[in-house]
Protein backbone atom coordinates (compact mmCIF):
# COMPACT_ATOMS: atom_id res chain seq x y z
CA UNK A 1 0.00 0.00 0.00
CA UNK A 2 1.27 3.46 -0.88
CA UNK A 3 0.07 6.69 0.67
CA UNK A 4 0.09 9.95 -1.26
CA UNK A 5 1.97 12.83 0.38
CA UNK A 6 -1.25 14.86 0.29
CA UNK A 7 -2.94 12.20 2.41
CA UNK A 8 -0.20 12.53 5.03
CA UNK A 9 -0.62 16.30 5.00
CA UNK A 10 -4.38 15.97 5.43
CA UNK A 11 -3.92 13.52 8.30
CA UNK A 12 -1.54 15.93 10.02
CA UNK A 13 -4.13 18.70 9.56
CA UNK A 14 -6.85 16.54 11.10
CA UNK A 15 -4.76 15.50 14.12
CA UNK A 16 -3.64 19.07 14.78
CA UNK A 17 -7.22 20.33 14.41
CA UNK A 18 -8.49 17.79 16.94
CA UNK A 19 -5.74 18.63 19.44
CA UNK A 20 -5.57 22.40 19.12
CA UNK A 21 -8.72 22.99 21.19
CA UNK A 22 -7.73 21.10 24.37
CA UNK A 23 -4.09 22.21 24.15
CA UNK A 24 -5.21 25.81 23.66
CA UNK A 25 -7.50 25.54 26.67
CA UNK A 26 -4.59 24.33 28.80
CA UNK A 27 -2.61 27.39 27.77
CA UNK A 28 -5.58 29.63 28.58
CA UNK A 29 -5.80 28.09 32.04
CA UNK A 30 -2.12 28.68 32.69
CA UNK A 31 -2.40 32.28 31.51
CA UNK A 32 -5.35 32.78 33.84
CA UNK A 33 -3.29 31.50 36.77
CA UNK A 34 -0.46 33.88 35.85
CA UNK A 35 -2.91 36.79 35.75
CA UNK A 36 -4.28 35.82 39.16
CA UNK A 37 -0.78 35.72 40.59
CA UNK A 38 -0.17 39.22 39.25
CA UNK A 39 -3.44 40.41 40.79
CA UNK A 40 -2.48 38.92 44.15
CA UNK A 41 0.83 40.74 44.05
CA UNK A 42 -1.14 43.95 43.45
CA UNK A 43 -3.34 43.17 46.44
CA UNK A 44 -6.44 41.99 44.53
CA UNK A 45 -7.98 38.72 45.81
CA UNK A 46 -7.94 35.84 43.35
CA UNK A 47 -11.25 34.53 44.63
CA UNK A 48 -12.47 31.27 43.12
CA UNK A 49 -10.82 31.81 39.77
CA UNK A 50 -7.81 29.69 40.68
CA UNK A 51 -9.98 26.62 41.21
CA UNK A 52 -11.75 27.21 37.88
CA UNK A 53 -8.41 27.52 36.10
CA UNK A 54 -7.19 24.24 37.58
CA UNK A 55 -10.43 22.51 36.52
CA UNK A 56 -10.01 23.86 32.99
CA UNK A 57 -6.43 22.58 32.80
CA UNK A 58 -7.40 19.19 34.23
CA UNK A 59 -10.33 18.73 31.84
CA UNK A 60 -8.40 19.87 28.78
CA UNK A 61 -5.28 17.83 29.50
CA UNK A 62 -7.44 14.71 29.98
CA UNK A 63 -9.18 15.43 26.68
CA UNK A 64 -5.88 15.80 24.86
CA UNK A 65 -4.60 12.58 26.44
CA UNK A 66 -7.71 10.64 25.32
CA UNK A 67 -7.41 11.89 21.76
CA UNK A 68 -3.72 11.04 21.57
CA UNK A 69 -4.44 7.49 22.76
CA UNK A 70 -6.97 7.09 19.94
CA UNK A 71 -4.65 8.51 17.29
CA UNK A 72 -1.81 6.21 18.42
CA UNK A 73 -3.94 3.09 17.88
CA UNK A 74 -6.01 4.28 14.93
CA UNK A 75 -3.14 5.61 12.81
CA UNK A 76 0.05 4.24 14.33
CA UNK A 77 1.80 0.90 14.17
CA UNK A 78 0.68 0.13 17.73
CA UNK A 79 -2.86 -0.58 16.52
CA UNK A 80 -1.70 -3.36 14.25
CA UNK A 81 0.38 -5.01 16.95
CA UNK A 82 -2.31 -5.17 19.65
CA UNK A 83 -3.16 -8.70 20.86
CA UNK A 84 -6.33 -7.78 22.72
CA UNK A 85 -9.17 -5.28 22.55
CA UNK A 86 -8.70 -3.74 26.00
CA UNK A 87 -6.65 -0.70 24.95
CA UNK A 88 -8.87 0.00 21.94
CA UNK A 89 -12.02 -0.28 24.07
CA UNK A 90 -10.57 2.13 26.63
CA UNK A 91 -9.50 4.54 23.90
CA UNK A 92 -12.94 4.47 22.26
CA UNK A 93 -14.63 4.99 25.63
CA UNK A 94 -12.46 8.03 26.27
CA UNK A 95 -13.12 9.40 22.79
CA UNK A 96 -16.89 9.33 23.33
CA UNK A 97 -16.81 10.38 26.98
CA UNK A 98 -18.92 13.44 27.64
CA UNK A 99 -20.53 13.40 24.18
CA UNK A 100 -24.00 12.51 22.97
CA UNK A 101 -22.94 9.11 21.65
CA UNK A 102 -22.59 6.15 24.00
CA UNK A 103 -20.44 3.05 23.52
CA UNK A 104 -21.82 -0.48 23.94
CA UNK A 105 -18.68 -2.61 23.87
CA UNK A 106 -18.68 -5.15 26.73
CA UNK A 107 -15.52 -6.76 28.04
CA UNK A 108 -14.45 -9.95 26.24
CA UNK A 109 -16.53 -9.07 23.19
CA UNK A 110 -15.25 -9.94 20.68
CA UNK A 111 -13.15 -12.80 21.97
CA UNK A 112 -9.59 -11.54 22.38
CA UNK A 113 -8.34 -14.45 20.28
CA UNK A 114 -9.72 -12.60 17.25
CA UNK A 115 -7.33 -9.76 18.06
CA UNK A 116 -4.41 -11.98 17.07
CA UNK A 117 -5.46 -11.28 13.50
CA UNK A 118 -3.09 -8.55 12.33
CA UNK A 119 -4.79 -5.17 12.05
CA UNK A 120 -8.11 -6.19 13.55
CA UNK A 121 -7.79 -3.82 16.55
CA UNK A 122 -6.89 -0.88 14.30
CA UNK A 123 -9.82 -1.69 12.02
CA UNK A 124 -12.46 -1.92 14.75
CA UNK A 125 -11.31 1.31 16.42
CA UNK A 126 -11.39 3.20 13.13
CA UNK A 127 -14.88 1.85 12.45
CA UNK A 128 -16.03 3.04 15.89
CA UNK A 129 -14.82 6.53 15.00
CA UNK A 130 -16.69 6.36 11.68
CA UNK A 131 -19.84 5.19 13.46
CA UNK A 132 -19.57 8.15 15.81
CA UNK A 133 -19.18 10.43 12.80
CA UNK A 134 -22.44 9.05 11.37
CA UNK A 135 -24.36 9.92 14.57
CA UNK A 136 -24.31 13.69 14.35
CA UNK A 137 -27.17 13.96 16.86
CA UNK A 138 -25.90 11.23 19.17
CA UNK A 139 -26.89 7.62 19.69
CA UNK A 140 -25.20 4.33 20.49
CA UNK A 141 -22.23 2.58 18.91
CA UNK A 142 -22.27 -1.19 19.45
CA UNK A 143 -19.32 -3.53 18.84
CA UNK A 144 -19.68 -7.27 18.35
CA UNK A 145 -17.64 -9.97 16.63
CA UNK A 146 -17.31 -13.65 16.00
CA UNK A 147 -14.91 -16.16 14.53
CA UNK A 148 -11.22 -16.78 14.93
CA UNK A 149 -7.87 -15.41 13.81
CA UNK A 150 -8.24 -17.26 10.51
CA UNK A 151 -11.83 -16.33 9.61
CA UNK A 152 -14.36 -14.06 11.25
CA UNK A 153 -16.40 -10.89 11.27
CA UNK A 154 -16.45 -7.67 13.25
CA UNK A 155 -19.63 -5.62 13.39
CA UNK A 156 -19.92 -2.00 14.47
CA UNK A 157 -23.46 -0.66 14.55
CA UNK A 158 -24.39 3.03 14.75
CA UNK A 159 -27.90 3.47 16.12
CA UNK A 160 -29.40 6.98 16.18
CA UNK A 161 -30.07 9.88 13.85
CA UNK A 162 -29.23 10.30 11.08
CA UNK A 163 -27.43 6.95 11.05
CA UNK A 164 -25.64 7.63 7.78
CA UNK A 165 -22.22 8.59 6.54
CA UNK A 166 -21.89 11.77 4.57
CA UNK A 167 -21.55 10.99 0.85
CA UNK A 168 -17.99 12.33 0.73
CA UNK A 169 -16.95 10.11 3.65
CA UNK A 170 -18.61 7.07 2.11
CA UNK A 171 -16.80 7.74 -1.16
CA UNK A 172 -13.48 8.12 0.66
CA UNK A 173 -14.03 4.89 2.64
CA UNK A 174 -14.67 2.97 -0.57
CA UNK A 175 -11.47 4.29 -2.12
CA UNK A 176 -13.39 6.11 -4.85
CA UNK A 177 -12.23 9.63 -3.95
CA UNK A 178 -9.13 11.04 -5.57
CA UNK A 179 -6.49 12.53 -3.30
CA UNK A 180 -7.47 15.97 -4.60
CA UNK A 181 -11.04 15.35 -3.42
CA UNK A 182 -10.02 14.33 0.09
CA UNK A 183 -10.22 16.83 2.95
CA UNK A 184 -9.13 16.77 6.61
CA UNK A 185 -12.73 15.80 7.35
CA UNK A 186 -12.73 12.74 5.06
CA UNK A 187 -9.14 11.56 5.39
CA UNK A 188 -10.08 9.33 8.34
CA UNK A 189 -12.61 7.42 6.24
CA UNK A 190 -10.06 7.09 3.44
CA UNK A 191 -7.39 5.70 5.75
CA UNK A 192 -9.86 3.35 7.44
CA UNK A 193 -10.59 1.77 4.09
CA UNK A 194 -6.96 1.58 3.01
CA UNK A 195 -5.72 0.16 6.33
CA UNK A 196 -8.45 -2.50 6.17
CA UNK A 197 -7.58 -3.42 2.58
CA UNK A 198 -3.89 -3.68 3.43
CA UNK A 199 -4.66 -6.12 6.25
CA UNK A 200 -7.00 -8.24 4.14
CA UNK A 201 -10.39 -7.11 5.48
CA UNK A 202 -13.53 -6.67 3.37
CA UNK A 203 -15.48 -3.67 4.59
CA UNK A 204 -19.18 -3.13 3.97
CA UNK A 205 -21.48 -0.33 5.15
CA UNK A 206 -25.17 -1.19 5.16
CA UNK A 207 -28.09 1.08 6.15
CA UNK A 208 -30.69 -0.74 8.26
CA UNK A 209 -33.70 1.51 8.51
CA UNK A 210 -33.70 5.30 9.04
CA UNK A 211 -31.65 5.25 12.24
CA UNK A 212 -29.16 2.40 11.94
CA UNK A 213 -25.94 1.92 10.02
CA UNK A 214 -23.99 -1.34 10.15
CA UNK A 215 -20.26 -1.56 9.43
CA UNK A 216 -18.79 -5.02 8.94
CA UNK A 217 -15.24 -6.22 8.48
CA UNK A 218 -14.88 -9.80 7.19
CA UNK A 219 -11.77 -11.90 6.73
Amino acid sequence: MTIDIRVLELLASKVCHDLVSPVGAIRNGLELIEEMQDDEEDGAPAGGFFGEAVKLIDHSSAQADRRLRVFRLAYGLAGRDQKGFGDARAAATGWLDGGRTKLDWPDRIPNDMIAYRRGVVKTVLNLVLLADEALTHGGTVTVTGEGSEETGRLTVTATGRPGALRPDSAKALAGEATTEELTPRTVHAHLTGRFAEDDGFRLTVTPSGPDKLVFTADW
